[in-house]
């Protein structure tokens, strides 16, 4: 999966909390959302399986597409997040990335979120000599368009069920994807999967655990100043990143209306 070049787009700051900021440049708001339609409809379903089914089944792109995105708002404001963190986290800390797993064609219903960690990235500096600096990041997105309620903070709850993969939930992850891949019969997937997995067998790697919250530039602060717990267990491999959007409901019920056109 190639990078699509939408980091530029998004000015970056650090906050006294030690959370990084990237925040959309009204700006060039326009140029940044001309950008995402086709990669995202991509991770729902390639253009080789569209072509596939409107040919077998003489249906229209859009009906096919319209079977495999979301249109309940929950999952689309939260699927909108976690795509969104698919693209720019490798441009930023991982642009050679050789494994993306794309979890959302896997889903079983269009409106119901997908399983485990959100988004696990995967690097290998020689795919047939598994070495020490080989990367994995794991990526907990939360997504919230409207207005926190009381002491409520999307980035806090990131935060919390990142550690949850840090603990425990990133092997079941890692065992859901490897099932996934073989469902697809991609060998190499599988193959660069169990590097990651079978630690007797191959040597350590570096994880990296990311907590992410896609929020309204209106409320962004709010999250910010309700984020209570930080955890320092987990510091040397644990980042903390707050995306800000104005007008974020818009924003992803418009992208994924052009979905529908790509």
């Amino acid at each position: 999966m190639e990078n699509i070049g939408i980091l530029t787009h998004f000015e970056e700051t650090v906050h006294a909390k030690g959370i990084t900021i990237f925040k959309l440049k009204e700006a060039e708001r326009n140029v940044f959302f001309s950008k995402l339609p086709q990669p995202f409809r991509c991770l729902y379903l390639t253009d080789e399986d569209l072509e596939w089914r409107t040919n077998e089944f003489g249906t229209s792109r859009t009906e096919e597409i319209e079977e495999k995105i979301p249109n309940n708002p929950t999952i689309m404001s939260g699927e909108f997040s976690e795509i969104l963190c698919y693209y720019i986290v490798p441009e930023k800390y991982l642009p050679d990335s050789n494994l993306r797993p794309p979890k959302w064609k896997w889903k079983e219903s269009k409106n119901n979120p997908a399983h485990f960690t959100d988004v696990i990235l995967f690097y290998q500096n020689t795919p047939d000599a598994p070495q020490a600096n080989d990367c994995l990041i794991s990526i907990e997105s939360k997504a919230r368009a409207t207005r926190p309620i009381s002491t409520e903070s999307s980035l806090q709850n990131a935060i919390n069920d990142a550690r949850k993969d840090y603990i425990s939930r990133l092997g079941e992850s890692l065992f859901h994807l490897k099932t996934r891949y073989k469902d697809d019969r991609n060998a190499e997937a599988v193959k660069q999967l169990e590097r990651f997995m079978d630690v007797a067998k191959y040597p350590t790697f570096l994880k990296h655990f990311k907590a992410i919250a896609t929020v309204d530039e209106s409320f962004a602060d709010t999250h910010i100043n309700n984020v209570t717990h930080i955890p320092n267990d987990i510091l040397d491999t644990f980042e903390v990143i707050l995306i800000r959007i104005r007008d974020l409901k818009g924003a992803y019920e418009q992208t994924f209306a052009n979905i529908l056109t790509t």
